[in-house]
Protein backbone atom coordinates (compact mmCIF):
# COMPACT_ATOMS: atom_id res chain seq x y z
CA UNK A 1 0.00 0.00 0.00
CA UNK A 2 1.38 3.40 -1.02
CA UNK A 3 1.23 6.58 1.05
CA UNK A 4 0.54 8.60 -2.10
CA UNK A 5 -2.96 9.07 -3.46
CA UNK A 6 -3.68 8.34 -7.02
CA UNK A 7 -5.36 11.35 -8.58
CA UNK A 8 -6.88 9.52 -11.51
CA UNK A 9 -9.51 8.09 -9.16
CA UNK A 10 -11.31 11.43 -8.96
CA UNK A 11 -13.00 13.16 -11.85
CA UNK A 12 -11.59 16.66 -12.46
CA UNK A 13 -15.05 18.18 -11.97
CA UNK A 14 -15.21 16.76 -8.45
CA UNK A 15 -12.06 18.61 -7.43
CA UNK A 16 -13.02 22.02 -8.76
CA UNK A 17 -15.71 24.34 -7.48
CA UNK A 18 -17.11 26.69 -10.08
CA UNK A 19 -17.83 30.29 -9.11
CA UNK A 20 -21.45 29.82 -10.13
CA UNK A 21 -21.82 26.78 -7.89
CA UNK A 22 -20.14 28.63 -5.01
CA UNK A 23 -22.46 31.64 -5.34
CA UNK A 24 -25.56 29.43 -5.71
CA UNK A 25 -24.59 27.26 -2.74
CA UNK A 26 -24.09 30.14 -0.29
CA UNK A 27 -25.71 33.34 -1.57
CA UNK A 28 -25.42 35.25 1.72
CA UNK A 29 -21.63 34.92 1.96
CA UNK A 30 -21.16 35.93 -1.67
CA UNK A 31 -22.78 39.29 -0.96
CA UNK A 32 -21.25 39.83 2.48
CA UNK A 33 -19.08 42.89 2.94
CA UNK A 34 -15.79 41.52 4.29
CA UNK A 35 -14.53 44.94 5.35
CA UNK A 36 -16.89 44.76 8.32
CA UNK A 37 -15.37 41.45 9.40
CA UNK A 38 -11.80 42.75 9.55
CA UNK A 39 -10.16 43.59 12.84
CA UNK A 40 -11.06 46.97 14.19
CA UNK A 41 -8.85 49.91 13.42
CA UNK A 42 -6.59 51.31 16.13
CA UNK A 43 -8.01 54.12 18.23
CA UNK A 44 -7.87 57.20 16.04
CA UNK A 45 -8.68 59.57 18.88
CA UNK A 46 -6.67 60.53 21.92
CA UNK A 47 -6.96 58.17 24.85
CA UNK A 48 -7.12 59.32 28.48
CA UNK A 49 -3.68 57.84 29.31
CA UNK A 50 -2.23 59.94 26.47
CA UNK A 51 -3.63 63.12 28.02
CA UNK A 52 -2.21 62.09 31.38
CA UNK A 53 1.19 61.34 29.83
CA UNK A 54 1.32 64.65 27.96
CA UNK A 55 0.45 66.60 31.10
CA UNK A 56 3.52 65.16 32.86
CA UNK A 57 5.84 66.51 30.16
CA UNK A 58 7.37 69.99 30.28
CA UNK A 59 5.47 72.52 28.18
CA UNK A 60 8.24 72.73 25.56
CA UNK A 61 8.20 68.93 25.11
CA UNK A 62 4.42 68.46 24.92
CA UNK A 63 3.49 67.29 21.41
CA UNK A 64 0.28 69.32 21.01
CA UNK A 65 0.21 69.41 17.20
CA UNK A 66 1.03 65.71 17.06
CA UNK A 67 -1.81 64.94 19.45
CA UNK A 68 -4.23 66.99 17.36
CA UNK A 69 -3.14 65.88 13.88
CA UNK A 70 -1.92 62.32 14.56
CA UNK A 71 -3.63 61.05 17.73
CA UNK A 72 -2.90 57.39 16.95
CA UNK A 73 0.84 58.08 16.93
CA UNK A 74 0.58 60.08 20.16
CA UNK A 75 -1.24 57.15 21.79
CA UNK A 76 1.55 54.79 20.76
CA UNK A 77 4.27 57.13 22.00
CA UNK A 78 2.53 57.45 25.35
CA UNK A 79 2.22 53.67 25.63
CA UNK A 80 5.89 53.13 24.75
CA UNK A 81 7.24 55.89 26.99
CA UNK A 82 8.27 53.56 29.87
CA UNK A 83 10.20 51.19 27.55
CA UNK A 84 13.32 52.95 26.20
CA UNK A 85 14.13 50.39 23.50
CA UNK A 86 10.62 50.36 22.07
CA UNK A 87 10.26 54.12 22.29
CA UNK A 88 13.57 54.82 20.53
CA UNK A 89 12.91 52.23 17.85
CA UNK A 90 9.45 53.67 17.14
CA UNK A 91 10.79 57.24 17.07
CA UNK A 92 13.49 56.19 14.63
CA UNK A 93 10.85 54.60 12.41
CA UNK A 94 8.84 57.82 12.50
CA UNK A 95 11.76 60.10 11.74
CA UNK A 96 13.58 58.00 9.13
CA UNK A 97 11.83 57.03 5.89
CA UNK A 98 12.91 53.45 5.24
CA UNK A 99 10.35 52.87 2.47
CA UNK A 100 11.31 55.85 0.35
CA UNK A 101 7.76 56.86 -0.52
CA UNK A 102 6.40 58.52 2.61
CA UNK A 103 5.04 62.03 2.58
CA UNK A 104 6.51 63.06 5.92
CA UNK A 105 5.14 65.08 8.79
CA UNK A 106 4.21 68.76 8.77
CA UNK A 107 7.00 70.99 10.04
CA UNK A 108 5.32 71.73 13.39
CA UNK A 109 4.81 68.02 14.12
CA UNK A 110 8.35 67.17 13.04
CA UNK A 111 9.72 69.87 15.35
CA UNK A 112 7.71 68.44 18.24
CA UNK A 113 8.95 64.93 17.54
CA UNK A 114 12.57 66.10 17.63
CA UNK A 115 11.97 68.04 20.87
CA UNK A 116 10.25 65.04 22.42
CA UNK A 117 13.13 62.79 21.41
CA UNK A 118 15.67 65.21 22.89
CA UNK A 119 13.72 65.40 26.15
CA UNK A 120 13.43 61.62 26.26
CA UNK A 121 17.18 61.26 25.85
CA UNK A 122 17.67 63.62 28.83
CA UNK A 123 15.26 61.68 31.03
CA UNK A 124 16.27 58.21 29.85
CA UNK A 125 19.93 58.34 28.81
CA UNK A 126 20.86 55.60 26.39
CA UNK A 127 23.41 53.37 28.11
CA UNK A 128 23.92 51.11 25.10
CA UNK A 129 26.21 53.53 23.25
CA UNK A 130 29.58 51.80 23.03
CA UNK A 131 31.56 54.98 22.28
CA UNK A 132 30.58 56.49 25.65
CA UNK A 133 31.97 53.50 27.53
CA UNK A 134 35.21 53.87 25.57
CA UNK A 135 35.46 57.55 26.56
CA UNK A 136 34.91 56.71 30.22
CA UNK A 137 37.43 53.86 30.23
CA UNK A 138 39.99 55.42 27.96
Amino acid sequence: MSIYRRTERYAPTDLRVDEEARAAGNPASAREDWRKRRKTEPANGLLKPTFAWASTLPVEAQPRSLMYKFPRIANLLAAMWPDPNSFRRYMDDLLVDKRGNRQGFPVDVLKELFELRAYYDEVHPDTSRPWESIKRNG
